[in-house]
Order: C-alpha cells, then structure tokens, then sequence
C-alpha cells in the first residue's frame, strides 16, 4: 500500500504536541484504506503505552461536520465505535499542508478476510443497534450522493472508459451497465414510493471497516461516507462484500443470516425485504462506478488508489439477474 501524504517522525511529534496523548513511541502505516492515509501510532504517558489511529483526510469527508458528533452518539451508545480525539484546545481536528488530520483510539480485532456466520450475524446486529442509536440524532445528515443523478453522470463516463479498464468485450460491458443502471433507478424510484425507514447510514461496511476478535466485533470504521438514505442500502452494501463468492455469486444462506441477524434487533419491513435484491444491486453499480472512476483517475497520473473494478463487475452481473427471497 502507498500513502498519498507521508509523513516522518518529525511531522509526527509536531501533531502528538497538540494533543494530551504523551510522547510517541512507535508509528508505522496502516495497510488498509483506499480514500486516506491512515497511521498507527503508539504513545506513552506516565508509563501507560496507548496506540492511535491517526487519519489524513486525502479529500473532504462526506459527513463533513456531522462525522465528530456522530461518532460521539455511537460511542455514547456503546457501540465499537471510536471517538475523534480533541486537541489541547478542544478543537477536532489539525491540519497538515492543508489537510485535515484525525486522531482516534485505536480498536482492538483483525478485518475478516473469509467471513464465518458468526461473523455475519455479529455485523447485522450491528447495523440493526448502528440504526437504532442514531435514528434521532440532534443533527441534520447530508443525504448520500450516490443517487439517480450520480448513477447517471457516472455511467455515462464510464461508457468511455469501460474498454480500457476490463479485459471483458465492451459490448457486454455496456449492456451489463446499461441493465444496473435501469434497475438501480427503479428501485430508488420505488424506494421513495414506499417511504422505505430512512435514517444514518453508513454507507461504506466492507470487511475493512469491520473488525473482529474471533467471532466478537470489536470495531465498526470509517464513517467518513455516513450520510441521510434507505436504511436497508447498509445491509445491501454488506452482503455484496461479505456474502459473495470470488465469482460475484451471491452466498444466499449467508445474506439471509445477515438479514436474519439485523431483522432480531430491528424488524425489517416487508418493503425492505422486496426492496433488497435492488438494493444490492444499485450497491454493486454504485461502487463499480466509483472503482472505475479512481482507476481512470489514476491512469491519468492522479495520485489515488485503487480497488479492482471487475470484483463490482462480476457482483453486479449476479445481481442484475438475481432472484433472492429473504428467509428470517
């Protein structure tokens, strides 16, 4: 993994002197992240080692505002949720060469890399009591971007990009497109039709956001894309990740243990449950845009990572077909 900002003990111990967290000890890059550079830092005070995750927003957080007092309400709540760090003057965050910096405890666990049921039903009760203890929050959430009109302006860029970043004949690249986005907006369309439960989401729960000690979620990451939509997109999202084989076959009786698992915490309404197989795949054309996007950028010499294109490809051409009924 390549860190888009570097940074050496120098700048390091110029920071940890603006916070109360004692001298640093240790910090080496985090292997995870896609969007930011991210840093684990160990300090010691008065002979107590504590570690941090320190965060360079490479481009301004989605939740903008709303993403300091939302984690506080999930922590508040007793989630696995870690709080932003105030600095000595109280403050959020600091900047760096114009960017902002986070500091945050760093969570104990590991990420999932071959998900177990018991890791799954762990994650949809968390998405049910995540739902739950921000469904009233004193704050206004930006709504999530990736609507209609995103869908659309993304697909038409990638329609001149598609032959340069997949091996797979452009015509079926096209057609596959073309079948996600008609039935990604239907199903935004009817989601709106029938008031489907609405409220924060996270709106990003891959497996690297999520971390595990056996079988016991220990930490819940990155809200940096938390906004305002359909509550049953984070469950979509989830089981594209978390439930799909290495083909992009959908693991039906692993989403129906992640549904199952949410639906004991928070009933899922017969909508939501009609609703999903669409959802998953407007989640998987969502982020196949996203990946697409960032591979062109990066072509063109930008300085942003990226994620494999086709892992959405494949997803979104099971779910473009895809005859799911939820059994809780």
């Amino acid at each position: 993994m390549s860190l888009v900002t570097q940074l050496g003990e120098a700048d390091l111990q110029r920071l940890l002197g603006r916070y109360a967290v004692g001298e640093l000890v240790r910090h080496w890059p985090a292997a995870h992240g896609i969007e930011n550079s991210n840093y684990f830092l160990r300090t010691r005070s008065e002979g107590v080692v504590r570690e941090w995750v320190l965060t360079v927003l490479e481009q301004a957080s989605h939740a903008g505002a709303v993403l300091a007092p939302l984690l506080d309400l999930c922590h508040a709540a007793k989630l696995p949720v870690a709080p932003i760090v105030r600095n000595v003057a109280g403050g959020i965050h600091e900047t760096l060469n114009g960017k902002a910096i986070l500091l945050t405890p760093r969570l104990p666990g590991e990420h999932p890399l071959a998900p177990t049921l018991g890791q799954i039903k762990a994650l949809g009760s968390a998405i049910a009591k995540l739902h739950l203890a921000t469904r009233r929050p004193a704050f206004a959430t930006p709504p999530y971007p990736r609507g209609e009109a995103w869908l659309r302006r993304e697909a038409e860029s990638a329609h001149l990009h598609l032959g340069r970043t997949t091996s797979r004949p452009t015509d079926d690249d096209t057609l596959l497109l073309d079948t996600l986005l008609d039935k990604a907006t239907e199903t935004l369309r009817q989601a709106k039709a029938d008031r489907l439960p609405s409220g924060v989401i996270h709106g990003d729960l891959f497996r690297d956001n999520v971390l595990f000690a056996g079988d016991r979620l220990t930490g819940l990451l990155d809200f940096h894309h938390a906004a305002y939509g359909c509550l049953i997109y984070d469950l979509a999202v989830a089981a594209n990740d978390w439930c799909s084989r290495s083909d992009g076959y959908l693991n039906a009786n692993q989403a129906n243990v992640l549904l199952a698992a949410y639906h004991r915490v928070r009933p899922l309404t017969e909508a939501e449950l009609d609703a999903f197989p669409g959802f998953m795949a407007y989640a998987a054309l969502a982020f196949w845009l996203s990946r697409l996007s960032a591979s062109n950028k990066a072509q063109s010499g930008l300085p942003v990572r990226v994620k494999d294109p086709d892992e959405f490809q494949r997803i979104g051409a099971d779910r473009a077909a895809l005859r799911f009924s939820a059994e809780l």
